[in-house]
């Protein structure tokens, strides 16, 4: 029995076509993925990971599952179809959560252009193409505020200002949510006339426009399958209809990161089912020795050990069953609200620090049974923790936090 069913969700809302998608993710992980992960951390001229992520990205069409039907898309644009992507990037999570975090992104990235019920039709009719016709890879990133200083967004990492009918862009050393080296569209957040902390405005930027210089993919301890890197916007221009949002309230904004903490979420779930299985199954067949009582038993029937099993599991249930309530509350806007209301905002923030506070706790408790065929690089496990870990980094943990307390406790942070 696969991991994923043996974990609850709510299965009622995950129909047919969501279990056919995972299937699918699930064999292509099998096949192009587990069997050579191992080697990924030193693939640095993507004869590995470059084919792997074509037959997902383009083979499976997940690089255009948002994107509407009447542009050739897979139709998932609207709110419910967050429990699909859930499900969709658990199984891409627990192949390897380095393309997991990069199909996050790209997803996040597509949000204020493709989700309803406000769709941006013009920009659609451009930017579809290059994802749903493409027979290549094709990777979109949010550029997020630098966290820190005041309001809900901190810093804007780039300015723009309105010249006739072109928005002119600039931004140094910008570090984007991922795939700085490789990202086809940018999704950027701005600060609008040429002002950090006044009026924002998120901007779409593909990413051959004039302009845009790229440093060299950074070495990480995690997510080899990121090509992320620095990114510099030096009077980057790109038409006036390129902004997808500007000045109307928080709800676009917020929406955005509600988008970003449910994707990250679903690929640290899927990540902790991957190690579930990796500790089960050392501790089925791992034997006890040196005790006369529990000589030559399974580890997983020593009480200590046992306990130290259950508390991996329940980290696991825990975070699944909060990732997949987050999905259904950000696709019931009739119900609960805008993704981007405070409400939902706040959740998001913190479902996704309990959940990637919670694969680092899975994963440290299965290193603690497993030992140095836990933490040895040649293992299956220490990856994912590696990659979970750089995952959490990248949330930024102290900025979320502080939204939470504004919401729950009113401070004036």
């Amino acid at each position: 029995m696969q991991p994923a069913e043996i974990f609850p969700y709510p299965r009622e809302w995950v129909d047919e076509e969501a279990e056919l998608l995972a299937s699918s993710i699930r064999e292509w992980g099998e096949r192009e993925v587990m069997p050579k992960r191992q080697k990924f951390d030193e693939d640095y001229e993507n004869k590995l990971i470059g084919p792997a992520m074509k037959a997902l990205f383009v083979d499976i069409g997940v690089q255009k599952l948002l994107w509407p039907e009447e542009y050739g898309g897979g139709g998932l644009n609207s709110p419910d179809g967050a429990v699909t992507i859930t499900r969709a990037l658990e199984e891409i999570g627990r192949a390897d959560p380095g393309i997991g975090f990069v199909a996050a992104s790209t997803l996040s990235a597509l949000t204020p252009i493709v989700m309803a019920p406000k769709v941006n039709k013009k920009l659609c009719a451009e930017f579809a193409p290059l994802f749903c016709n493409a027979d290549g890879v094709r990777i979109g990133s949010p550029i997020l505020p630098e966290q820190g200083g005041e309001g809900i967004y901190g810093v804007a990492p780039a300015v723009a200002r309105l010249e006739g009918r072109e928005w002119v862009i600039s931004g140094e050393g910008m570090r984007p949510a991922s795939s700085g080296s490789t990202a086809d569209l940018f999704s950027v957040f701005c600060a609008v006339g040429g002002t950090v902390g006044k009026e924002m405005a998120v901007i779409a930027v593909p990413g051959d426009t004039n302009g845009i210089r790229r440093e060299k993919p950074y070495r990480k301890t995690g997510l080899a399958s990121d090509r992320n890197a620095t990114v510099h916007f030096q009077n980057v221009r790109v038409p006036k209809r390129y902004c997808v949002c500007q000045g109307a309230g928080d709800e676009c904004f917020k929406g955005m990161f509600s988008w970003h903490a449910l994707y990250a979420s679903a690929v640290c779930a899927g990540s902790m089912l991957d190690v579930y299985r990796i500790v089960k199954q050392w501790a089925d067949t791992r034997v006890m020795r040196g005790h006369q009582k529990w000589a030559e038993r399974p580890l997983k029937e020593h009480p200590v050990d046992a306990a130290v099993l259950a508390e991996v599991a329940q980290e696991i249930a825990i975070s699944r069953l909060v990732t997949y309530d987050l999905a259904r509350m950000l696709g019931r806007a009739e119900v609960y609200g805008e993704p981007g209301s405070d409400e939902l905002f706040t959740a998001a923030r913190a479902v996704n620090l309990f959940v990637t506070d919670a694969a680092i706790k899975s994963s440290d408790k299965a290193m603690e049974i497993m030992a140095s065929q836990g933490y040895a690089r040649g293992g299956e496990l220490e990856k994912h923790w590696r990659d979970v870990r750089t995952i959490q980094a990248s949330m930024e943990r102290l900025p979320a936090l502080r939204d939470i307390a504004r919401y729950f406790y009113a401070t004036g942070m």
